[in-house]
């Protein structure tokens, strides 16, 4: 197991983990989930050893081998995607050269030295399987999405998510014992997340992995650790899973949280009612000490959680029935061949359009020449009537006045200008708080791209033509943004490899490969088993996929449970009767009371007579009620 220990961690006053202890298995595949700035790179950077807890101790196995794939990658300008792969093997590549070095070494070095290298050099080859080493870097470049012709070239000239690729490639290669992934799924495309999911199900290697593509770790992983608040619970289950039982949970303990709040209540009122009696002293210690056992079985609510945001877009002005229209379009930039050939293709008014397909194919290409941000070399682009288009891509980063707050930002274009709308879409985009003061030209490059996201939707337009719009974004917000754009009464076409995001909103999938492009005639989970069966065998998540564990007695718990409720509302009404009647037999005896006490009536002998009696029986009655108090009470205290 890997266990940290009381391990406490903070940045200035951001507390990441507060005395946290908790335990993951190196041998199962984790999902690490938990909003942005939870701490999730945190955690994952002190198992790899590149941060220190301040206090407390991680515990791992002394032989565990960990391999790390961070969000930002190492350069290797220099070096192409295949060496970056080969690069820990490179001994092993040059066997036959080492053997014929030591062969040659062997007449003046001691035999038995020469011996133990040469054995070392075999077992090396034999455990990392050297002779196939090449063959199966290669076929992992492929499977990333790295075609041979960019093997050899130098990683300078391709993108960034190129090289993340290699370095992720390099870590399968490799195989540790355990591998921690941070957001592996960037850069993606469905090829190359289909052709990982089937890699990483099948692999040896342990696992902790960061996403915000919720299918992606549905498939994958088989327990899940939520981090918040400074702490980290660790489940059974892919996400879905998990979260079904979090919320679970977190019912039950707020009932539990709502019954021992009423109880202490009601012990508190009765330590009032009788503290000042010495009759009752007793029992009212005996109440105090209830209240204190109750107090310590009060569960541990997480904090308040942020109320959702729910954002809808403002209705757009209509658009022509077919608002874009290509016809026998080619495209491409200067410095290349034609990227799309001979493309004719109707958008039609309402239609949500996800592209999808391999990197490469055009599919930003496609975007653009939508836009209008670059002309076709041959055919045309038509528009319909009343069309406003609003493009998210990289480039737009760049255009952010850096001198403007973030809520300068979006106010500036925006359709609505009230206080609570603003805050509501960056609050979407995490911007909250001091963070909408923030200027542009002080964000990373992933908070400006959830800017520019936020600035498109407080102005949408009526055609919103989308580049990967779920990078940079967790999970809770690519929820936000998935149901306003599932409702925009628009036009929608974007780029995405999140399956959750497309299955949401899309209503036409077109699919782009080199030299093709087609309306794909199925739905997205179709697409899906149609790319399965590219890579050959059975589905990449067939007899992976986790799912809740069975359950034959579900009827009986639920049983159980409305029978458990029933009978504690029905305590709770008697103890409520029971403190009515209490209070009228007290009002009882105070009347009597006063009657005894009364000078007036100190002669009136057989009056005194009648009101001992009565106050006698009252007295009796008084025990009685409060043994029934205590008996029902204590059943309720029982039922939890």
């Amino acid at each position: 197991m890997i266990s940290f220990e009381n391990v406490s961690k903070q940045y200035g006053g951001t507390i990441i983990l507060e005395k946290a202890s908790f335990a993951v298995n190196e041998q199962e595949r984790t999902g690490l989930i938990g909003a942005n700035g939870s701490g999730k790179t945190t955690l994952l950077r002190m198992l790899s050893g590149e941060e220190e807890p301040d206090r407390g101790t991680i515990n791992k196995p002394t032989a565990l081998t960990i391999g790390y794939l961070p969000q930002e990658v190492e350069v290797f300008n220099d070096k192409s995607a295949l060496e970056i792969v080969l690069m820990p093997f490179q001994q092993l590549l040059l066997f036959e050269e080492r053997m014929q070095s030591i062969g040659e070494s062997a007449p003046t070095s001691d035999e038995r030295m020469t011996l133990a290298k040469i054995d070392a050099l075999h077992t090396a080859m034999e455990v990392h399987d050297g002779y196939s080493l090449q063959a199966r870097a290669e076929a992992i470049l492929n499977g990333l999405g790295i075609t041979s012709k960019l093997w050899s070239q130098p990683v300078r000239h391709l993108s960034g998510g190129f090289r993340m690729r290699a370095v992720l490639g390099k870590l399968l290669l490799i195989a540790p014992d355990f591998l921690l992934l941070d957001e592996p799924t960037n850069h993606l495309d469905m090829d190359s997340l289909v052709w990982l999911e089937k890699y990483l199900s099948r692999s040896r290697s342990g696992m902790l992995v960061v996403s915000h593509d919720r299918d992606f770790l549905n498939r994958i992983t088989t327990f899940t650790a939520g981090i918040g608040s400074g702490k980290v619970i660790v489940g059974a289950g892919n996400y879905d899973h998990y979260m079904r039982v979090r919320e679970d949970t977190l019912a039950n303990d707020l009932n539990r949280a709502k019954n021992i709040a009423a109880q202490i209540a009601q012990n508190e009122r009765f330590v009032e009612r009788f503290k000042a009696k010495a009759t009752k002293a007793t029992q009212a210690q005996s109440r105090m000490k209830l209240i204190e056992r109750l107090h310590a079985q009060m569960p541990d609510l997480p904090a308040q959680r942020q109320a959702t945001i729910r954002f809808s877009f403002p209705v757009p002005k209509p658009t022509g029935t077919v608002p874009l229209q290509l016809k026998q379009v080619h495209a491409g930039y200067d410095d290349g061949p034609a990227v799309i050939n001979n493309l004719s293709l109707s958008i039609n008014r309402g239609d949500k359009i996800a592209i999808i397909g391999p990197n490469g194919a055009g599919k930003t290409t496609l975007l653009k020449l939508l836009a209008g941000n670059i002309a076709p070399l041959s055919g045309r682009l038509e528009t319909g009537s009343n069309i406003i288009i609003r493009y998210f891509g990289q480039h737009q980063l760049e255009q952010l006045n850096p001198a403007k707050t973030c809520y300068e930002t979006v106010m500036q274009d925006s359709v609505n200008t009230e206080k609570t709308f603003i805050r509501n879409i960056l609050g979407a985009f995490l911007f909250i708080g001091d963070a909408v003061d923030k200027t542009a030209g002080v964000l990373s490059g992933g908070e400006k791209a959830r800017l520019v996201l936020a600035t498109i939707l407080a102005s949408p337009g009526n055609v919103l033509l989308l580049d990967e719009p779920t990078n940079h974004l967790d999970i809770d917000s690519i929820e936000m943004l998935s149901s306003a754009m599932a409702g925009f009464a628009g036009t929608i076409v974007f780029v995405s490899h999140d399956e959750y995001f497309i299955s949401r909103i899309a209503n036409r999938i077109i699919e782009m490969r080199p030299g093709l492009v087609r309306d794909y005639p199925g739905t997205l989970a179709d697409y899906r088993f149609y790319l399965e069966t590219l890579f050959g065998g059975e589905s990449a998540s067939a007899g992976t996929m986790v799912r809740p564990p069975e359950n034959n007695s579900v009827a009986e718990e639920k049983t159980q449970r409305l029978k458990e409720r029933q009978e504690r509302k029905k305590l709770q009404r008697a103890i409520e009767k029971c403190e009515r009647s209490i209070e009228t037999v007290e009002a009882d005896i105070a009347r009597l009371e006063r009657l005894l006490h009364d000078p007036a009536n100190a002669c009136n002998h057989e009056l005194l007579h009648r009101t001992t009696i009565a106050h006698a029986a009252a007295q009796a009655s008084l025990e009685k009620l409060l043994q029934e108090w205590e008996t029902k009470q204590s059943d309720l205290e029982a039922l939890g």
